[in-house]
């Protein structure tokens, strides 16, 4: 059986507007089927420096996916140099920590910039420069990349995919992320 440890902020963990769940984790294991043994270490809220001293305790694995950024790319988030270095740093420790044979780094999560708060607080321009940033760090990583980013960026009727606060997943969002991941494990097995 093979171990893939989901590591990132409350989109991985499901955030529904009152609490973290366990919707995507089910919902990947339920995708990948008995082969796969699906376990989520995300931290919601969090910038990708924020999670380095938590870093240590990941668990082996055989496939690591890597979810941080959106947080980072938020008005308050923190700036694309502090971002690039905590990405690398965390991704190169979590490969040592973890020993996976495979690593996905996923761009941050693409906000709905209709809604007035995530307009507010995100910009085309510095999300772009993100997706910039994850896609190198990956390369340096020796990592395979998804931009989940301009992928959601392309989606008809984003909000629908959201829950009110314009940046969680609705019950069809996780359902599209799920099978996103799903598909890109399977293309890295």
């Amino acid at each position: 059986m093979k171990k893939v440890v989901l590591f990132g902020d409350s989109i991985f963990n499901a955030y529904d507007g009152q609490k973290d769940t366990d919707r995507l984790t089910k919902a990947l294991a339920k995708r990948l089927g008995d082969a796969y043994e699906v376990v989520n270490i995300s931290v919601s809220g969090a910038c990708a420096q924020d999670v380095l001293p938590r870093v240590g305790s990941l668990p082996a694995c055989d496939i690591l996916v890597v979810e941080y950024g959106t947080n980072d790319a938020a008005s308050w988030g923190c700036s694309a140099y502090d971002y690039q270095e905590g990405l690398e740093s965390l991704i190169k420790q979590a490969q040592k920590v973890t020993r996976a044979s495979d690593t996905l780094v996923l761009a941050p999560s693409m906000p709905d910039l209709t809604n007035p708060e995530m307009a507010a607080a995100y910009s085309l321009e510095k999300l772009d420069e993100y997706v910039d940033i994850a896609q190198r760090d990956a390369g340096k990583t020796n990592s395979f990349f998804f931009d989940l980013t301009h992928k959601m960026e392309k989606l008809k009727d984003l909000p629908s995919f959201m829950i009110a606060d314009g940046l969680h997943y609705s019950e069809k969002g996780i359902s599209w992320l799920a099978d996103v991941l799903a598909d890109q494990i399977n293309k890295m097995a």
